[in-house]
């Protein structure tokens, strides 16, 4: 699957007029309603589903970048906009710096791995500074979309120079929050998670007879959880 793929250039546009989260998220949204996939959902559902995505913490990735995204029921296929803000937008970045480039996307809630993955050729795309600068000189919309095309066509493979990782260790016991944690990684440029199955200490003392009467002093209902390992660069863990 390919952005080009569900990019459209009616849903491009270079020029943002808006300065403040909010106005970004309405306006992004209405030029996203150019798609006729999205025909049947009302921009207000659109935005609350946005809403609701940032509550669990900006969009807003750092160098000028945004990605906005959320899921919607009754759709079929994932919709993508993308714009340009000459001045900038106050996003609550986590670098605290205006944000110039967005890319929105919705999809359908039944396709996570598709959500991922474009996800994940989003950020991988938007990592490169020269696809960047590229796009914030665009100035037609028609521009930025042939600057997606021919990115997508060259792949973007860039050396990356080796830094020094740490691992980091999630041990998640509500699994309801995996996706999101996983989202989250793909966003920052995190590759290469592992997520297995692990089990408390509480989950192996009950199957003994001496401490069978114990069975909640640890929590029954946190016995089994999720343990999530990643290796994270020292840049990525200072932002």
């Amino acid at each position: 699957m390919k952005l080009y793929e569900i990019l459209s250039k009616e849903c491009c546009k270079v020029n943002l007029l808006s300065r403040k989260k909010e106005d970004a998220l309405k306006e992004l949204v209405s030029l996203l309603k150019n798609s006729p996939i999205l025909d049947k959902t009302d921009e207000q559902t659109i935005l609350n589903s946005l809403w609701e995505r940032e509550k669990l913490g900006s969009t807003g990735l750092g160098k000028g970048i945004a990605i906005p995204h959320c899921k919607i029921e009754g759709l079929s296929d994932f919709v993508l906009a993308i714009a340009t803000s000459e001045k900038g937008v106050q996003f609550e970045a986590l670098d605290n710096k205006k944000v110039r480039i967005f890319f929105l996307m919705v999809g359908p809630p039944d396709k996570p791995n598709d959500h991922l993955k474009l996800l994940s050729a989003i950020s991988l795309m938007l990592r490169d500074e020269k696809i960047r600068n590229k796009l914030l000189k665009a100035p037609t919309p028609e521009e930025l979309y042939e600057i997606i095309v021919m990115a997508c066509g060259e792949g973007i493979k860039k050396p990356v120079p080796a830094e020094k990782q740490k691992l980091l260790i999630i041990i998640l016991y509500e699994k309801r929050f995996l996706e999101d944690i996983l989202e989250l990684f793909i966003e920052l440029g995190i590759k290469g998670s592992t997520v297995i199955d692990s089990i408390g200490m509480g989950g192996i003392l009950t199957k003994v007879p001496l401490f069978a009467d114990f069975i909640n002093f640890l929590g029954e209902h946190k016995n089994y959880s999720k343990t999530i390992l990643a290796l994270v660069s020292e840049s990525e863990l200072s932002n």
